[in-house]
């Protein structure tokens, strides 16, 4: 299973070369994450033997929104039936967040894995935390939802999702928790700087994840949530609330085109990398582009720094 794994990078390589639309193959390497996560499982079952309770395996992040790229973590979490064994789960997601990290998806630096006990919880230990993340938005609270509520259900007969979108949809009910939700919208500095020009690291490259995608994600995640929108992915939550009114539709169509042409253009950073020999990360020379990729890059930058001041405008920030 860790050799067949082994070949993912070759295949976006290809896929990336073969004109296939970025987003499309972030679906690409979500699907091999949660089909490896999958025959894991199995594995875990027939060294442990099977689960006696009820249980579902989670994605989180930018896999469970299905837009994962050759440098992304595993993110995940755990939940199982109220009054269930958890050392027995301790073991199988320890297991098998071993095995994804053997099969090439990496280890999250903040442990936001299934194996860690903050994000392996009974059914109804999930509903309190979201709970208390809309109840009580504090800093730790706010970084929980801002992860947790982007969330998808991978494998297992546990009925989680209905429950916690139950009360995901109550979020537009908490102004406290909207409010302090937009900053992880607006917080986000975008490297862009005097005259509009594009500020870089002092190795002359900008963290493409950190400084355009994120925000991206976090814009639409707010837009989403604070009109009543449940879904995961970015340009869905982004189309969503542009239905719903909570977005206009220039602002919405600029996010779009900003997130697919950052998306593409780092996956082509990371297929460079691939081909020669060096691990994929987001750290990109925009001096490295073409021209016109330049230009679109400022273009896309700038979107996001004018919806980030538009939000900024709209909603309380004191905070």
């Amino acid at each position: 299973m860790v050799e067949a794994a082994s070949h993912l990078p070759a295949t976006v390589v290809a896929l990336i070369r073969a004109g296939v639309p970025a987003t499309d193959v972030g679906r690409v390497v979500a699907l091999a994450g949660d089909t490896t996560t999958m025959r894991l499982i199995d594995l875990a079952f027939e060294e442990l033997g099977p689960a006696e309770w009820e249980w579902a395996w989670i994605a989180l992040g930018s896999t469970a929104r299905r837009e994962a790229s050759l440098a992304s973590d595993q993110d995940n979490a755990f939940a199982y039936a109220d009054g269930a064994d958890d050392d027995y789960f301790q073991r199988l997601t320890a297991y098998v967040n071993s095995g994804l990290s053997d099969s090439g998806f990496g280890e999250d630096n903040a442990e936001v894995v299934a194996r860690n006990p903050v994000w392996r919880k009974s059914r109804s230990g999930w509903q309190e935390v979201f709970e208390a993340c809309l109840e009580r938005p504090d800093r730790s609270h706010l970084v929980r939802a801002a992860v947790a509520f982007d969330f998808r259900h991978v494998w297992g007969g546990l009925e989680i999702v209905k429950p916690l979108v139950e009360i995901e949809r109550t979020a537009h009910r908490h102004p406290d928790f909207i409010q302090r939700l937009a900053r992880t919208a607006t917080d986000i500095k975008v490297p862009l700087g005097f005259r509009g020009r594009v500020t870089t690291d002092d190795d002359g490259r900008i963290d493409l994840k950190l400084g355009a995608i994120v925000p991206i994600c976090n814009l639409a995640r707010f837009h989403a949530i604070s009109a009543g929108v449940t879904i995961s992915s970015t340009l869905a939550r982004l189309e969503a609330a542009e239905a719903a009114g909570a977005v206009d539709g220039d602002t919405a169509a600029m996010l779009h085109e900003a997130f697919e042409f950052c998306t593409r253009i780092r996956l082509e950073h990371q297929v460079r990398q691939v081909s020669d020999g060096v691990p994929p990360d987001n750290h990109l020379a925009p001096d490295e582009l073409p021209p016109l990729a330049r230009a679109q890059l400022k273009a896309a930058l700038r979107a996001i720094q004018d919806a980030q001041k538009q939000l900024a405008r709209f909603v309380p920030l004191g905070l």
